[in-house]
């Protein structure tokens, strides 16, 4: 079969058409709607430029508005005072302590005297009527004292208690405070009520001493064996005293003794006796000093025990 030119180019188009047919049409339309659809977009953008320049007026010549703050809760008025200095009638203030500081250490039954600094801080003035008086503790034979004399605010005194140590050892405080003519105690601190106190420890001395007289029946005493019997265990402690000394002095431990002497050469005893010259005893405790425990009783016979 022979195929001319005319031939060819029908089979050409005839496959141009099929192709053609396969592809969508939106494929083919759209180089056509382009020119549109820039058309469109121009359209938009010129209404929004329109709208944009309008609110843009807007914001210019609206008015300024304050913005409104958060709301918070409204604290509440008091009506709590402006604090002021407080003062007081009676009111004192501890300087220093003059004697026996803290954590002094007495023998027992040592007798001593605490005193005391203190200053006149309130309005009104301390008299003779005023007592330094005990509050708490222990009192130790303590007792109140009278103020020594008119003390003016502003003014300082010094206030002195004599104690006597108990027995026994240990850590002992006693509190005091001043009291007004009214009765009413007061003392130092913020709010005119903390005491002024003693704080001493006793100790536990093992030792006391013993002093008294011989009262010898001579001019002068000839020389002498002194012996102090301890009434509950019958131990005897002996000093050689000699002549022309007609008093004594001896450490002994703690204990309850009698006391007696011998003069060898002339076979008298001495001895520290009741008012029925039975030998009377005697309290020997650590630290303290037993005075006045005289032999004043000489008999060629030995003395019989009393109390």
């Amino acid at each position: 079969m022979k195929i001319n030119t005319n031939s060819i180019l029908i089979l050409f188009g005839i496959l141009a058409f099929t192709i053609m047919a396969c592809l969508p049409v939106t494929l083919i339309a759209m180089p056509l709607l382009q020119p549109a659809q820039h058309s469109s977009v121009d359209s938009v953008a010129t209404v929004q430029a329109i709208v944009t320049q309008t609110v843009y007026a807007m914001t210019q010549t609206a008015p300024t508005q304050t913005p409104i703050p958060p709301t918070s809760t409204p604290v509440p008025a008091t009506n709590t005072p402006v604090p002021t200095a407080i003062t007081y009638c009676d009111w004192a203030a501890f300087i220093m302590d003059v004697t026996v500081p803290d954590g002094t250490q007495f023998a027992p039954g040592e007798v001593f005297t605490k005193t005391w600094r203190l200053k006149n801080i309130g309005t009104c003035t301390w008299t003779p009527d005023y007592d330094i008086a005990f509050y708490n503790g222990a009192q130790m034979s303590g007792t109140n004292v009278q103020m020594p004399g008119y003390v003016a605010p502003g003014q300082s005194v010094d206030v002195a208690v004599a104690f006597t140590a108990p027995s026994a050892a240990g850590h002992y405080l006693s509190y005091w405070m001043l009291r007004n003519a009214s009765g009413k105690l007061f003392g130092s601190g913020g709010w005119a009520d903390e005491t002024f106190y003693v704080d001493i420890y006793v100790k536990d001395l093992p030792h006391g001493t013993v002093t008294g007289n011989f009262y010898y029946p001579s001019e002068f005493n000839p020389p002498l064996m002194l012996y102090f019997e301890n009434a509950v265990t019958r131990e005897v402690i002996q000093f050689s005293i000699p002549e022309k000394n007609p008093s004594y002095s001896g450490l002994l431990p703690n204990g309850t003794y009698y006391a007696y002497a011998w003069a060898p050469g002339y076979n008298l005893q001495g001895a520290y006796v009741n008012s029925n010259l039975t030998m009377k005893t005697f309290v020997v405790r650590g630290g303290q000093t037993t005075s006045g425990i005289d032999l004043t009783d000489w008999s060629p016979y030995p003395h019989s025990y009393g109390q």
